[in-house]
């Protein structure tokens, strides 16, 4: 499959299934679920991978890290989920999202809703989104993860991996240039969930791709300046990175703790992995952050 099908069969799920659950909540009041790509049976088939650059040392226990919503990547993100897995269990996935759609109402959306993989449901956290809510002073705003497939993109790896896990995603816009007030107030609302002594719990998950439309040699650049922020993570190196989810970059920056270590479990691109679109290429780096 193409890249620009990929991209495409992504978008149209997502249309599908928003005007379902909808409409759905209007006329029921019934909770709210989202469909994702698997519950639809609209499987990735065979797709590229990529050599593994890093693992963490043995004994690495990962509290965050970076992940690709494109499908296009699928063998790649469930590596990243089984890596994970293999080391620690999660009660909550902090998902931090691109609203790619500009369907938010507010500056932050947030949902209770839950979502349908072919392995069960993955469910908010409906005291940490009522909590974190009130503290971004945002009411719920559904309709944006019926569409938005930085979020249901990963829904089935956390089924598979963590079936237990619950989930509390946060979309919001995501491109450069950051509003810092905005991401200073996400910080504050997300920080007492990652002390020394909560994120041995949870997990924060920046859902994010990198460099976007540009050829190889823009690429490469863009991906230069993003490995200096992996190579000594800090809240001060987030300015170099190349994404569409800065505020995501910035929070993460933000919460690290000064001892915090860092490696790129896979980097690659949307033409390395499916030979197509030269000119127009998303880059990948799949990450986890410990102490």
């Amino acid at each position: 499959m193409t890249v620009r099908k990929f991209f495409a069969a992504a978008a149209g799920i997502l249309i599908f299934c928003g005007a379902v659950s909808c409409e759905k909540k209007q006329e029921t009041a019934e909770p709210v679920f989202f469909h994702t790509w698997e519950s639809l049976g609209d499987l990735p088939g065979k797709t590229a991978s990529a050599p593994v650059l890093h693992r963490p040392p043995q004994d690495a226990v990962p509290w965050a890290g970076t992940v690709s919503h494109h499908i296009l990547a699928d063998r790649l993100i469930d590596a990243w989920f089984r890596e994970l897995a293999a080391r620690r269990t999660v009660s909550v996935f902090f998902i931090l999202s691109p609203s790619h759609w500009g369907l938010s109402t507010e500056r932050f959306s947030l949902t209770a809703g839950s979502w349908r993989t072919g392995s069960g449901d993955v469910r908010s956290n409906g005291t940490i989104v009522r909590d974190v809510s009130r503290k971004l002073d945002v009411s719920g705003d559904d309709r944006v993860f019926a569409y938005e497939h930085g979020v249901s993109t990963l829904m089935p790896y956390i089924a598979r991996y963590f079936p237990e896990a619950e989930a509390v995603c946060i979309a919001y816009t995501g491109d450069a240039p950051l509003n810092q007030p905005m991401a200073e107030k996400l910080t504050a609302a997300l920080s007492p969930y990652f002390s020394e002594k909560s994120k041995d719990d949870f997990f924060l998950l920046i859902s994010t791709d990198f460099s976007h439309h540009g050829g190889r040699e823009t690429t490469a650049a863009n991906d230069a300046k993003t490995e200096h922020f992996f190579a000594e993570p800090s809240a001060r190196s987030w300015y170099a990175v190349v994404c569409d989810n800065v505020p995501g970059i910035y929070v993460l920056a933000r919460l690290l703790p000064p001892r915090t270590r860092s490696c790129i479990l896979y980097h690659t691109d949307s033409y390395r992995l499916s030979g197509e679109q030269e000119d127009d290429i998303t880059s990948y780096f799949f990450s986890y952050f410990w102490e």
